[in-house]
C-alpha cells in the first residue's frame, strides 16, 4: 500500500485467495484498489467489493476507485467463500 499525494492506493494479488487479506487505510481520502488475479485456483472469478460485482480475468488489473468511509469493510468472491477486509481509520 502506498499514501502518496493523499491518495490510498493498494495492490491486491488474487491467487485462490487474496493477498494481502486485510489492508488498513486512511478514512476520508481518495482510494485506488487494483485486484489482480494471477491463477484459475479457487473460486475468485469474480469479487464484491463495496457491494458492486465484477469480473476478475486472469491477468487483467480490476481497479475500484471510492471515497472509504471509517470502519472495517469486507470484499468477497462472487460466491462469498473467499474473503478480505479493509480497516478505514
Amino acid at each position: 500500500m502506498s499514501l502518496f499525494k493523499n491518495k490510498n492506493e493498494v495492490a491486491i494479488m488474487v491467487d485462490g485467495g487474496y493477498l494481502p487479506r486485510e489492508v488498513t487505510i486512511k478514512a476520508g481520502k481518495p482510494a485506488t484498489f487494483t485486484f489482480t488475479r494471477v491463477s484459475d485456483a479457487g473460486c475468485v472469478d469474480e469479487i464484491i467489493f463495496n457491494g458492486e460485482k465484477r469480473a476478475l480475468p486472469i491477468g487483467v488489473p480490476v481497479s475500484f476507485d471510492f471515497m472509504p468511509e471509517a470502519g472495517e469493510h469486507v470484499w468477497t468472491c462472487g460466491m462469498q467463500m473467499a474473503s478480505g477486509k479493509y480497516i478505514a481509520k
